[in-house]
């Protein structure tokens, strides 16, 4: 059986609701709120009584009386008596989880992850300010802030590796031209962008 390189401890923790498990061992039912709700914990005198010392939250438990916090398996485990990884795959079970197939490990292994394009929008203008000592000036009058704003509204096509150093290369030219005096028109400037969308095509 395939066992994941992640301890399947933290497979189960992420993917069973700590109110499921809690429901399951009979400590709480219902949704828990966010600032957590309040019952007897199971496994110390908590003194009952008004305040009790049990918090149950949506992703976690917490016993304010000595036992500390509990993940979905310590949970489970100290509740079934069973080991921490012993107390996941039974948890996995019930919820019906299945281990990835090697078709699916292989995919994610190979894909391509989404580029940051806040980083690449960053440097777009950092090379606008060295260009040009008036750029925090000229960033927000026309026709520099048409030609950036159109440059910005390509990222979203951007998707690969080569795709990022062709956004960032053509961007800087269009910038360059018109900071530099080369294209005094903001309109020819953006139209020099329009084959970049050409790479929005094998996306679908």
């Amino acid at each position: 059986m395939f066992r994941p390189k992640t301890r399947i401890t933290d497979t189960a923790n992420e993917v069973v609701p700590f109110t499921t498990a809690a429901t399951w061992v009979g400590l709480w039912s219902g949704e828990a709120r966010f600032r957590g709700n309040k019952t007897s914990c199971p496994f110390c005198w908590d003194g009952g009584g008004r305040d009790p010392a049990f918090r149950v939250y949506p992703d976690h438990g917490y016993c304010f009386a000595g036992c500390g916090y509990f993940t979905v398996t310590r949970l489970l485990a100290v509740s079934w008596g069973l080991r921490n990884d012993e107390a996941a795959w039974q948890a996995l079970e019930r919820v019906g989880w299945k281990p990835p197939t090697r078709a699916e490990r292989w995919e994610r292994a190979t894909a391509e992850a989404e580029p940051d394009r806040e980083a690449l929008a960053k440097a777009l203008k950092y090379y606008c300010a060295a260009v040009d000592p008036q750029w925090e000036r000229r960033q927000v009058t026309e026709p520099y802030a048409s030609a950036l704003s159109s440059c910005l509204g390509l990222l979203p096509l951007v998707r690969t590796e080569a795709e990022c150093e062709l956004w960032l290369s053509r961007c800087k030219e269009v910038m360059n031209s018109l900071l530099t005096g080369t294209t005094t028109s903001g309109l020819l400037a953006v139209k020099s962008l329009s084959g970049f969308y050409l790479i929005g095509e094998g996306h679908g």
